[in-house]
């Protein structure tokens, strides 16, 4: 990133979902050095906590939300509390991820399918909904969409989580759609395989080390938060198309 690209993020406000691990904390770190002012939500309260006081350790500025995002009846008094602590915010990611195993659709069970569904589709669209009055106050904000192979792929085996994560790019695109020539905007951006615990759970065969770590790809997070990506709006993207 060059020196002026930085120089963009110090003292902007972004929140980030799945904080205190895998992309999500991979994520906070980086932007915390670019001096951002980091809102960090994930339902690990003890280790979001150990998250927030590294990064604090190091001079940055992090907020720690605990929250469980399968709650959604809490998330109106997630955005007034926010209200009362930051003016505005200038990107929202949505990392937050749950996935037990690779389960045939005859075999997946209702509560599992359900969850896989909330936490991976329901959440980030209900979460983007709450945040739009903070996003709106910003210069120009950026929200993204975490997906995965899935979203192009046809891949056996991943029930809810798959259909989830392929339903993400529509989203995006409707969001976007809905608000045309706003300051803020709407994209999808797929990771690919990344040492996670959740890869680590789906694919137990195959060796960590071969797998490349979570920050490999947070510049192309902060290459799609900052205003050099405007024109990207309602897109479904690789890392490979800003890196």
């Amino acid at each position: 990133m060059s020196g002026s690209q930085g120089d963009w993020f110090s003292a902007r406000i972004v929140l980030v979902t799945g904080a205190a691990s895998g992309i999500g904390k991979a994520l906070i770190d980086a932007l915390a050095c670019h001096g951002v002012n980091v809102v960090a939500l994930d339902i690990d309260e003890a280790a979001l906590g150990d998250c927030c006081d590294a990064i604090e350790s190091k001079g940055g500025r992090c907020l720690g939300v605990p929250f469980d995002l399968l709650k959604f009846e809490q998330y109106d008094a997630l955005f007034l509390a926010l209200k009362e602590q930051i003016p505005h915010l200038d990107g929202l990611i949505h990392c937050a991820s749950s996935f037990k195993r690779c389960t045939p659709m005859q075999y997946a069970k209702h509560d599992d399918f359900r969850n896989m569904l909330d936490i991976h589709l329901t959440a980030p669209n209900m979460l983007t909904q709450s945040m739009l009055p903070l996003l709106r106050r910003a210069e120009a904000a950026s929200i993204v969409f975490s997906t995965c192979d899935m979203a192009v792929e046809d891949q056996k085996n991943w029930h809810a989580y798959g259909m989830a994560k392929r339903a993400l790019p529509y989203a995006a695109a409707m969001w976007q759609g809905e608000h045309p020539n706003k300051s803020y905007r709407f994209n999808c951006l797929n990771p690919g395989r990344v040492r996670t615990p959740l890869f680590g759970r789906a694919f137990k065969g195959i060796l960590p080390s071969s797998i490349p770590l979570p920050e490999t790809v947070v510049p192309a997070y902060l290459k799609l938060l900052h205003p050099d990506t405007a024109s990207l709006r309602g897109q479904s993207l690789q890392c490979s198309d800003l890196c």
